[in-house]
């Protein structure tokens, strides 16, 4: 268990240093403990509070390897699972840590890349997944990428994965099982009015920037804000819920190349993400407030 409590003097010091040292974010032994037990009771007081987040089913989430499969909101500025992996590390201690999969353009950034590897992530591939995965790790993956965390707001309460299943073969080669979660709230802070898939195909970003999307989009500080950028999340509040995992043990890797076996998975975890949000908005009353 992480104790309560903010940051003292010393542990500014100390998470100063981890932020100035070196960091590779191919190495899957850059998450360091220490500095997540110092950030994590400050992360947690911040998003209780700014994101009001709600954590359902962390208790029944199994011990062990594991691919635990996210829908990706908010655009770049994703702070869910920021607050989620806080509250994961109050609740289960450094004992079964999570590695999350992120965007070379996340990693690039100096600082931000630092942060990002000390608290446990590395750069998505499927070379580092299938290390993290068969030395018996959890790896939180978000499938949908940038063509979901720009998905108009009209859309903010759909699965939108666009037949990615990079993800199940992965599974299904390190014989792990599926562990969907489902975010809602982060594509509430701000207001995506257009994907911009065809200037995105246009400009040849997916090359690039690996950027499906150029997005037009409401948010702050911005006023009117374009292409794939950060922007200053509204308080919009947040609920998370794990699902009951996948199992592919009537699967072997061998289905890797089996396309009706791969098709099926999709459809089970997607289907059980789509219900899970589904019953969850319908609970929210009001964009934002919640």
């Amino acid at each position: 268990m992480v104790g309560d409590g903010m940051l003292s003097l010393e542990s500014i010091k100390t998470v100063a240093t981890a932020m100035l040292s070196s960091a590779d974010p191919d190495q899957i032994e850059g998450i360091d403990p220490e500095f997540i037990q110092l950030l994590v009771p400050t992360l947690d007081v911040l998003n209780r509070i700014y994101f009001r987040m709600d954590i359902e089913g962390m208790d029944e989430v199994p011990k062990g390897a594991g691919l635990v499969v996210g829908n990706h909101n908010a655009g770049i500025t994703f702070l869910e699972p920021i607050g989620l992996g806080a509250r994961w590390y109050i609740e289960k201690g450094m004992n079964d840590p999570l590695h999350f999969l992120v965007h070379d353009a996340m990693v690039a950034l100096p600082l931000l890349r630092t942060f990002l590897i000390r608290a446990g992530c590395v750069r998505a591939s499927h070379k580092t997944a299938n290390k993290l995965l068969s030395s018996g790790k959890k790896v939180f993956v978000f499938p949908g990428g940038n063509l979901e965390a720009f998905r108009p707001y009209r859309d903010r309460y759909k699965i939108t994965f666009g037949g990615k299943k990079g993800f199940i073969r992965l599974a299904l080669r390190e014989r792990v099982p599926i562990i969907p979660v489902v975010l809602v709230g982060g594509h509430e802070t701000f207001f995506v009015l257009n994907s911009g898939e065809r200037l995105a195909k246009l400009l040849r970003l997916k090359k690039l920037v690996r950027s499906e999307t150029c997005a037009l989009f409401l948010g702050l500080p911005w006023g009117l804000g374009f292409g794939p950028i950060f922007h200053f999340p509204l308080p919009a509040k947040s609920q998370v819920r794990f699902l009951e995992p996948v199992s592919l043990k009537n699967y072997s890797p061998k289905d890797i190349k089996n396309k009706k076996a791969v098709d099926e998975i999709y459809q089970k975890v997607t289907g059980r993400m789509q219900a899970a949000v589904d019953e969850l908005s319908a609970k929210r009353k009001y964009p934002v407030i919640g």
